[in-house]
């Protein structure tokens, strides 16, 4: 007997049970479903994540002096000269934010104020909607102009206002006047507390409205990611001369950061499949428990096929490919269902699933694998019948 001719009888064979058929598929629908949507929306989360990292800028290198005294702290001077020295490192920004009161004719809001430079927009690719962005003489000449997020203009002036009409108008900082230069592109949707929710400042006028004698963050971004080694090493030589002891601040590279959250995100993930992966077995051994009732219910059949002229192969063939009808039915059934769910979690959740071809055909591999090894051990116990004792059987 062909293959075709035992999978027209295992169809026929599940058909003519169709509860008992569905019960036996219920862990492999189960398992699988699973796996899809545990293993899509892990796609997801880390193609969030990777957009996250995006905008922020891979090539970004943040440090942040955690101590600075009268004796060890960094000269912005010498910060610059080394800067200019160094091959390899595109753009720097010192930077101190801090949460301010922002009014405009006695009406105000709470935002972020970034007190930095020129480099800080390229940085953080920040374009500029209107206007213009701080420049290096805004910086020397510590002048108090500012550069305006997108929500804020419309905490202060409203939604009906253009962005070209707000450029020279003044609004004050804790109470010192600043003349906004530019407005800053939209990128979070006006959400409070996001990139939309800020104002920048010079540095060096940042300075003295918030009494801060130093800089303690720092922004450096490399030119390409084959040299991003070796400008971190660089970076972290300057700050180690400047205090003798790396416990004084803290490097932290974009790119390395990405890279651990994608090894604990894949971690996360395996773990998971292979949680759900244990309804893959459960639905394994509920396939081989129910082929074992099915040996014994057609035993009379066995014996009669076997008198006829069906040899070993044949009956195990017959019972191993209903094995595998069966397990990859139900696997089928649960990647439909698998990518159902996905699309639901996906938009609850808002983090879009993404289930791969790779997941898919790793799934309909499991099931008949599943198949196979469960459908073993009844097909071998119906094959090694002497046919005498199966057309005896009652």
């Amino acid at each position: 007997m062909d293959i075709g001719q035992s999978f027209s009888l295992a169809v026929k064979s599940l058909m003519a049970s169709k509860m008992r058929a569905l019960l036996t598929m219920l862990g492999i629908i189960i398992g699988v479903s699973a796996v899809i949507l545990i293993s899509g929306m892990g796609n997801g989360l880390t193609n969030e994540v990777e957009e996250m990292f995006t905008s922020l800028g891979s090539n970004i290198v943040t440090v942040m002096a955690l101590y600075q005294t009268d004796t060890k702290y960094v000269n912005l001077d010498k910060l610059e000269d080394f800067v200019e020295e160094t091959s390899g490192i595109k753009y720097y920004a010192p930077y101190i934010s801090s949460s301010a009161t922002v009014k405009i004719n006695g009406e105000g809001t709470r935002t972020t104020i970034y007190g930095t430079n020129e480099d800080y927009t390229s940085i953080r690719d920040r374009g500029i909607a209107s206007g213009r962005s701080i420049q290096y003489l805004d910086v020397e000449r510590e002048q108090k102009v500012c550069v305006v997020g997108s929500r804020v203009v419309t905490e202060l002036f409203g939604e009906d206002v253009t962005n070209d009409e707000l450029i020279g108008k003044y609004l004050k900082i804790n109470g010192n006047s600043f003349k906004i230069v530019g407005i800053l592109e939209e990128k979070a949707s006006g959400l409070a507390g996001g990139d939309d929710d800020q104002i920048l400042i010079p540095y060096t006028v940042a300075q003295k409205v918030f009494s801060t004698q130093y800089v303690n963050n720092f922004y450096f971004t490399y030119e390409n990611g084959e040299v991003s080694e070796e400008v971190i090493d660089k970076i972290d030589r300057f700050f180690y001369d400047v205090y003798d002891d790396a416990d004084y601040y803290f490097i932290m590279d974009a790119q390395s950061m990405m890279e651990e959250m994608y090894n604990m995100l894949d971690t996360i993930t395996s773990i998971l499949v292979a949680i759900a992966g244990i309804s893959l077995l459960v639905g394994g051994v509920g396939i081989m428990n129910i082929m074992l009732v099915s040996v014994t219910e057609r035993t009379k059949e066995i014996g009669i096929r076997k008198a006829i002229g069906a040899n070993q192969w044949d009956i195990l063939s017959q019972f191993v490919i209903e094995a595998i009808t069966t397990s990859v039915i139900g696997g089928s059934i649960g990647i439909i269902l698998g990518i159902f769910f996905t699309g639901v979690a996906s938009t609850v959740l808002g983090i879009t699933g993404k289930v791969t071809l790779f997941s898919v055909l790793i799934a309909v591999g499991i099931s008949s694998l599943i198949g196979i090894v469960f459908g073993y051990l009844p097909a071998k116990k119906a094959a090694e019948m002497h046919p005498i004792d199966a057309l005896r059987h009652e």
